[in-house]
């Protein structure tokens, strides 16, 4: 029993030690290019806390996300960190859109048998807390995130039908996979940027305000 709770202890301690210093150095999402993200059946490592100045200034045209330098990269991602129940984060990488000077993160459910946003970690914890850092390039902003409800909305940001449709052995065209989108409000700056609107203003829930 003694050896037991030794061990225990031990085990509490190496725990403790590794995620203090990963709270130190941060932890971000792997990345990985396109074929890799299908050779891994597209699943990468997700991350934990991530490190970066943080921007206190607001942003009133994101359009720079598109220009961000992704050296030795394909893809131009952003890393988005959620907050999870038990107070360790949970970070990912993932692909932003830009409209009309206005940020949006899409998430893709492939997983039709899981009802969203329980399909993923990540999506599950902005519909529990909204509240999010995202890392672009080497700074971080605090935002909002805001589920995009409406589907006639979703088909004009996406210029294409939210869902993916295939052919199934019966003849008919079942859905796949759907595109969900969330518009970004920066949180902690006055209303959300300049003359950004807030997500109650924009047609958005007002439960997600910040």
């Amino acid at each position: 029993m003694k050896i037991l709770k030794v061990g225990t202890v031990f085990i509490v301690v190496i725990l403790a030690v590794t995620l203090f210093t990963l709270r130190v150095t941060g932890l971000e999402p792997q990345y990985l290019d396109l074929n890799d993200l299908r050779a891994h059946h597209m699943i990468a490592r997700p991350g934990l806390w991530l490190k970066g100045e943080v921007v206190t200034t607001p942003v009133t045209d994101w359009s720079f996300v598109d220009k961000v330098e992704h050296p030795g990269r394909s893809l131009n991602t952003v890393l988005v960190e959620t907050r999870t129940p038990y107070f360790i984060p949970h970070s990912v990488r993932t692909m932003p859109f830009v409209r009309n000077g206005q940020l949006y993160i899409r998430s893709h459910q492939d997983r039709m048998d899981l009802q969203f946003p329980n399909d993923k970690s990540w999506t599950s914890n902005v519909a529990r807390d909204p509240r999010v850092r995202i890392k672009i390039g080497d700074k971080l902003y605090e935002a909002t995130m805001v589920l995009i409800a409406d589907r006639a909305q979703a088909i004009a940001l996406l210029d294409r039908n939210p869902e993916t449709l295939q052919t199934g052995p019966d003849g008919q065209e079942h859905v796949v996979g759907y595109d969900h989108i969330f518009r970004v409000f920066q949180r902690n700056i006055p209303e959300y940027g300049g003359n950004q609107p807030s997500p109650s203003s924009a047609g958005l829930s007002p439960r997600n305000k910040p």
